[in-house]
């Protein structure tokens, strides 16, 4: 089957990724993705958590809990319970779900953000693939983070309208979660993988239309480039985090890079030489 072949071998090609990105000099874009991430990071969490402080400050005083008597009222002796136990849990409650519910977001945020980096990148990797200069030009790059941007926000709102869609149907059809949930997980990947392809797409003058019908007629492709993306991603904790983050963007841009010339048949120095 097309799809899982493609898929596979564009995981394939971001492995490769790995000896280009120290073999030609490219690793230097890790620490910039590793400082960029670390930003975003810091002002999400500082962000979140003043917003589930505020959130819950609000819910304390909607509910009054220091307006309970201290006797004569049916929850008079949970009194300092609630105010303060109580109100602790519902600020880590609030900081929990606003932690995982802004997950896709901060993604597609962390994408636009570093557009201009996937950009230069990807137009790099390609230059020490086949030894073709690309000059470099403000105007172009300045289109290449507009569009970079467009297509990540029109990506997240085409999976947030997913999400929406299966979490609705998978509530009336229980049933039905066995399928939602990996159509969610090759859908996110997709979207991630659509956004790292579209860079070449742009450099090679593939208007939106041209390149939209590109990537769908290469969805495995596409798919298993942002799986490669999202596995570094997700590692856990804060140092599989920061290892994550160095790689992921690194090898899903220089991986997509290598899948788009060999789906065009573009060739490389090293082909050129046999």
């Amino acid at each position: 089957m097309k799809f899982f072949t493609d898929f596979f071998k564009a995981i394939g090609n971001c492995l490769k990724a790995f000896s280009i990105i120290f073999e030609k000099g490219l690793w230097p874009y890790m620490f910039i993705f590793l400082f960029f991430w670390l930003a975003l990071w810091i002002l999400s969490i500082y962000g979140l958590f003043i917003l589930a402080d505020g959130l819950s400050d609000w819910l304390s005083n909607y509910i009054e809990f220091n307006s309970i008597p201290q006797s004569g009222h049916w929850l008079s002796f949970a009194k300092p319970y609630l105010i303060g136990t109580v109100s602790f849990l519902v600020k880590i409650l609030f900081k929990l779900v606003l932690w995982f519910t802004t997950s896709t977001l901060i993604k597609y945020v962390l994408l636009m953000i570093l557009s201009p980096v996937f950009a230069l990148l990807s137009e790099k990797a390609e230059e020490k693939l086949t030894g073709k200069s690309f000059p470099f030009s403000l105007k172009q790059l300045f289109k290449d983070i507009l569009r970079g941007i467009a297509i990540s926000f029109r990506n997240m709102l085409l999976e947030y309208f997913f999400i929406l869609t299966c979490f609705f149907v998978s509530i009336f059809f229980p049933p039905l979660f066995i399928i939602t949930t990996p159509f969610l997980l090759f859908l996110g990947w997709y979207f991630v993988g659509f956004a790292l392809l579209d860079y070449n797409s742009e450099r090679h003058k593939y208007g939106v239309s041209k390149s939209i019908q590109f990537i769908k007629q290469n969805r495995g492709t596409a798919c298993g480039i942002g799986f490669v993306y999202s596995f570094f991603m997700a590692l856990p904790f804060f140092p599989g985090s920061i290892v994550g983050i160095m790689f992921g963007p690194s090898v899903g841009v220089v991986g997509s890079t290598i899948c788009f010339m060999e789906i065009n048949k573009i060739d490389t120095i090293e082909v050129k030489k046999v």
